[in-house]
């Protein structure tokens, strides 16, 4: 009898996050070092698996500093399935958050094999690991480049048409069928979150985006660097003729792992991470110099780009009825937060 109303304490204490410790995979990157901030603050443990290949070992140690706690850092590729299951036993992980991966679109084109095995087989792999472990908590850090170029000025859905097309996008896109398997299984749980386009950071400048892919930080290096942002095409049948995006803040995106962590309910296996809303490229780049107070500087238009859609912007019903989960930031708060 009082074996068992020890294990209803522990049950309960779990129950409630405290007592969890999380795998995450890619945690020293920019997203991942977002996700394990929130985690922290909600009373979990986190141990941070990164090969730093982008990831920063400066970034643990900010959040180790801000929160008082050792964060174990585990140096190594996601491709060390041995490494992976050590760390697993060793720190007799909980749930998995994965979001190592390549995620670089143009160079997915010109390394398909590696795209595949980083960001497919591996997670194939780490599934298989986390199984063999009896480790029943696992969410998948996915992309709206799933959803590929859509011919229309509609919302993605979950459900709607998905059509990658680049191997960064094919990769994540047949990983998230893996996924589905393992959480349909028995007493397994989670789902794939789908992102669409991530900025803004939650400490300046800690945690800032150090990707070379992504538009904000593009902008703001070439203003740095006096040299004039670029547009490509200006001739999309959209108000101003830039291509619309969904913009969401990498905070909102934690705070999503997070209520995907604690939902006492069984998920969707795919969830939008967005919010709703539209911008466009010409509207972006405006705001970044109004905050670099660099609003004379010339932005130089030239072609499209291949396979950039017109419009590419979430439906979120499902995030705010399933994870409970609402976008908080607005556009001009995350680009507020870079500066």
């Amino acid at each position: 009898m009082h074996m068992n109303s020890h294990k209803v304490g522990i049950d309960r204490l779990k129950s409630m996050g405290q007592g969890q410790t999380w795998l995450l995979t890619g945690g020293a990157g920019y997203i991942g070092s977002h996700i394990a901030d929130e985690f922290i603050g909600a009373g979990k443990s986190v141990v941070v698996y990164d090969s730093l290949y982008q990831g920063l070992q400066s970034r643990i140690k900010f959040l180790e500093d801000k929160h008082q706690v050792e964060i174990p850092l585990v140096q190594a590729d996601i491709l060390d399935y041995k490494k992976l299951d050590e760390t697993i036993k060793k720190y007799n992980i909980y749930g998995i958050v994965h979001t190592a991966a390549l995620k670089a679109v143009g160079e997915s084109m010109e390394k398909p094999d590696l795209y595949f095995e980083v960001n497919l087989t591996a997670t194939i792999e780490l599934l298989k690991i986390a199984e063999q472990n009896n480790v029943k908590n696992f969410i998948f850090s996915s992309s709206a480049a799933v959803y590929g170029s859509p011919d229309s000025m509609d919302l993605c859905k979950e459900d709607g048409p998905v059509a990658p097309i680049s191997p960064y996008g094919d990769s994540k896109y047949q990983a998230e069928a893996y996924v589905e398997k393992f959480i349909s299984k028995p007493r397994n749980r989670g789902t794939s979150l789908r992102f669409f386009n991530v900025i803004g950071c939650g400490a300046t400048p800690e945690l800032l985006d150090n990707s070379v892919e992504n538009l904000i930080p593009i902008v703001i290096n070439k203003i740095k660097a006096g040299q004039s942002p670029v547009i490509f095409g200006t001739d999309y049948p959209t108000e101003d003729g830039t291509c619309i995006r969904d913009y969401v803040d990498v905070r909102d995106i934690a705070r999503a792992h997070l209520a995907a962590a604690d939902s006492p309910n069984v998920l969707p296996t795919k969830i939008n991470i967005g919010t709703g809303r539209g911008v466009s490229v010409h509207q972006v780049i405006e705001l970044v110099l109004a905050g670099l107070n660099s609003t004379n500087t010339p932005v130089i238009e030239t072609d499209r780009r291949a396979g950039d859609p017109a419009f590419l912007c979430a439906d979120v019903s499902l995030s705010k009825t399933a994870l409970k989960f609402e976008s908080r930031y607005s556009l001009e708060e995350s680009i507020a937060s870079i500066f």
